[in-house]
């Protein structure tokens, strides 16, 4: 059974929301994550048993975290943020320890969840999935396309400064250019270069297109745990080139990315270069790309959670 988040319309909910988010576990709660929980609550007093699986715990968390204990139910959630982000979000801690699994997205979140209490062989490490099928190579090879492409695609903890640094590098480069989908608000930092075509707000096929024929993806953050956009790309066998940061390095292999310490501009570069310039090499990191990305399909992530679930009914 699955229980989707339906966020109610504006007006007095909107004054419900804001009132009860002072006291939920989560302080991005939103109007729909109070209905969640109120249906859940309904339920579990109805006599259901079983697990309870939050997958956007860090954001959808309200007050279940209390009811759980007076019921025969199993409380699942699944954390997307990074640790300093947590510390924001969570009101209440404490609360984490009432949960008797939690999924992380990465390790580098494993430390926090400590700190406040919770047991480690509650914590476990189910990685973000992909649709490989629906994300997959283009079934014909581009020829004569005259240029390579960088990809970079995403708004939230993205290095937009560092990336403006990089295409810059290469603006007397005509071979290179740079596609970026990114938010409106950033378009102005990548105006007046012409290595650059900036977009916001393309459809699913667009970002499909343009990830099956990038070269490779820069994908530059300032913190991270999970990313749809690093495996999305992954999947259709593009090669990434990144950075050291957050949980960056456990979605990708030496086979199919090229990584680099974070800070490092001269090595960021050169990796770019490298890949760019060496074809026999970037058609290999493609097929390591697109083998990873069926490593962490739906279906394989689907066995793992429910793994998960198994180990609390033992």
């Amino acid at each position: 059974m699955v229980e989707p988040r339906r966020d109610p319309p504006a007006g007095l909910a909107r004054w419900r929301t804001r009132f009860m988010r002072r006291l939920a576990c989560s302080r991005w709660c939103v109007g729909g994550s109070f209905d969640l929980d109120r249906r859940l609550r309904v339920q579990s007093r109805n006599g259901f048993q079983g697990i309870i699986h939050y997958l956007w715990c860090d954001r959808d968390l309200a007050f279940m975290d209390w009811w759980a204990k007076r019921t025969d139910v199993r409380l699942v959630g699944t954390f997307h943020h990074p640790a300093d982000q947590l510390e924001q979000i969570i009101r209440r801690p404490q609360s984490l320890r009432r949960l008797d699994a939690i999924i992380l997205m990465s390790e580098t979140q494993r430390a926090w969840f400590l700190d406040q209490g919770v047991r480690n062989e509650r914590l476990h490490w189910v990685p973000h999935g992909v649709d490989v099928a629906y994300f997959s190579p283009r079934a014909t090879t581009l020829v004569g396309q005259g240029r390579k492409e960088v990809l970079s695609v995403g708004a939230t903890g993205r290095n937009f400064e560092l990336l403006r640094e990089v295409a810059a590098h290469f603006v007397d480069r005509a071979a290179v250019h740079f596609v970026i989908v990114g938010p409106l608000h950033k378009r102005r930092a990548f105006e007046g270069m012409d290595n650059v075509t900036f977009h916001s707000g393309i459809a699913d096929e667009e970002l499909l297109n343009y990830y099956q024929r990038a070269d490779c993806l820069l994908h530059l953050t300032t913190q991270a745990t999970a990313n749809n956009v690093l495996l999305e790309a992954l999947a259709c066998g593009t090669p990434v080139i990144a950075q050291r940061v957050g949980g960056v390095p456990e979605y990708l292999t030496a086979e199919c990315s090229m990584l680099t310490e974070a800070g490092d501009f001269a090595a960021l570069v050169t990796a770019l270069e490298h890949c760019l310039s060496d074809e026999t090499k970037r058609h290999q990191m493609s097929s390591a790309s697109r083998l990873h990305a069926e490593s962490l399909s739906w279906d394989r992530v689907a066995i793992q959670t429910r793994a998960v679930y198994e180990s609390l009914q033992s």
